[in-house]
């Protein structure tokens, strides 16, 4: 392998357009011919960078298929807090670039990275601080997987499906900003096109669509004006069409311009509690059917911050109450819990018990946000219209999926009963559930074993895509399929 001796320029400072900071495309060269202003970064493809040039002398191999940096004197050279990270590669040591975030690192599949736990969060498996509904998800489905993205904070990229998500989201969060009147389908689909107009270049999205050159192809268009990357015009549009369509799916549901005032009391709010780690102790632990909990608890006093994001909640009334023309009672009210779901609905095509599994499952998520708020409530936290509304029932539940096999809209409703007792028996099995997880992950953390986040044997799980870019014998061993 031949080396040349030269000097690197340490470009420390920031992408004056996407703020990515990483060792950047040609910047060995750029550095190596002086031209440093050639430089164009990975990311927003452009060549403004705030540079603070910092030479360090070192060796580099002219290897066609990777780079590899290797210091010329001391490491330590490149201080501690270089951008730079150490990984093995091949059994000698390179130095890489990563992608951080205030969330973590973004995997990137062109990266061609190592990575090594004795290096990551100082080679320990840190503790997690909190719990979500999709970590919690995460780690019963794949224990491997919920290590890299959660602890380790390797996360996936955007993808399409979590984009077109995100911004039908956006759009249903927004249209309730608009008079009742205002909330045309066409007013709803603008909304999407602006929040997509306004991210699409950004440093979360912009690797969607960005291909490479080609003169060709008329599909593919470039702004030379504003230098932006060339992007495949016709997928893009194409995908555009389709997150518009689950808007027409969702207005054929529920048209916006007829929910009745005060709805929604509130759209994209936090709910966050810390539960007890023995659920026998929550609000809800009467109603279980145990006399004992399955955690061993050291203290009455231990317990764990879950929390989420709940898309929209409304106060409705329930069809259960006397119609007689001679009773002017009201109508009974309620609190409802509905989350927008941009993938497809579950095909209830089987037995009746297998599609009432398959229901509950998926209504996992919404009862952790009842658990969360009949907490909140019970402790009078939460936000005031909250509060005001604590008498209220909190007993609905909507899952609004924007297209099913059929390709229309189909929400599934759950009433998680009649009485409190009963409402608060479904929430004290959740509530056995999350604590059950989180004892299981600190468990696994306190073996400081990285193998001991077995993987799973879905084909689509993340853990098989980034295993092989772990150290061997970190995650995996010769004996493990990758």
């Amino acid at each position: 392998m031949k080396l040349i001796k030269t000097n690197i320029f340490m470009l420390t400072s920031l992408c004056l357009k996407c703020g990515h900071s990483r060792l950047l495309e040609h910047g060995v060269r750029a550095a190596e011919r002086r031209n440093i202003s050639s430089v164009r970064c990975t990311v927003s493809k452009v060549s403004s960078f705030a540079i603070r040039q910092n030479k360090y002398p070192i060796r580099i191999s002219m290897n066609p298929k990777r780079l590899l940096l290797f210091p010329a004197h001391n490491s330590n050279k490149f201080g501690s807090n270089c951008f730079f990270k150490r990984r093995m590669i091949s059994g000698s040591t390179s130095l890489q670039s990563s992608s951080p975030t205030k969330s973590g690192t973004i995997f990137d599949e062109n990266d061609d990275v190592i990575y090594d736990p004795k290096a990551l969060s100082d080679g320990k498996i840190p503790f997690p601080d909190s719990l979500s509904p999709s970590a919690a998800a995460e780690f019963k489905a794949c224990p491997q997987s919920y290590l890299i993205q959660y602890l380790y904070k390797i996360k996936q990229p955007a993808n399409l499906a979590l984009a077109k998500g995100s911004m039908c989201h956006k759009a249903l969060e927004s249209v309730y900003d608009l008079s009742p009147e205002d909330r045309s389908l066409e007013q709803l689909q603008n909304l999407l096109r602006k929040s997509w107009s306004e991210v699409r270049f950004g440093n979360t999205y912009s690797h969607l669509f960005a291909i490479a050159n080609s003169k060709d192809d008329k599909n593919h268009v470039t702004s030379q004006e504003n230098d932006e990357p060339e992007r495949d015009v016709k997928a893009e549009r194409e995908w555009g069409q389709s997150a518009l369509q689950l808007l027409k799916n969702y207005y054929e549901m529920e048209d916006p311009r007829l929910i009745p005032p005060p709805n929604p009391i509130e759209r994209e709010v936090w709910v966050r509690y810390n539960l007890m780690v023995d659920p026998l102790k929550g609000v809800t632990g009467y109603a279980s059917s145990t006399q004992q909990s399955d955690n061993e608890v050291s203290n009455d006093n231990n317990s764990f911050l879950v929390r989420g994001i709940v898309d929209r909640i409304d106060l409705v009334g329930l069809n259960s109450y006397n119609t007689n023309d001679d009773d002017d009672t009201s109508p009974e009210m309620a609190l409802r819990i509905i989350d927008y779901k941009t993938g497809k609905a579950p095909d209830f095509k089987y037995s009746r018990a297998m599609n009432e599994k398959i229901a509950n499952e998926n209504m996992w998520q919404l009862k952790i946000y009842a658990l969360l708020l009949r907490e909140m409530l019970a402790n009078e936290k939460g936000s005031k219209i909250l509060r005001d509304l604590s008498t209220v029932n909190l007993r609905q539940l909507r899952l609004m999926y924007l297209t099913n096999v059929d390709g229309s809209g189909q929400y599934l409703d759950m009433d998680l009963g009649e009485t409190q007792e009963e409402r608060d028996e479904v929430l004290q099995e959740v509530h056995a559930d999350l604590s059950k997880i989180w004892t299981s992950i600190l468990a696994l953390v306190e073996k400081q074993d990285p193998k001991a986040f077995v993987h799973c044997d879905r084909k689509f799980c993340f853990c098989h895509k980034i295993r092989p870019r772990f150290v061997q014998d970190s995650l995996w061993g010769t004996d493990v399929s990758l």
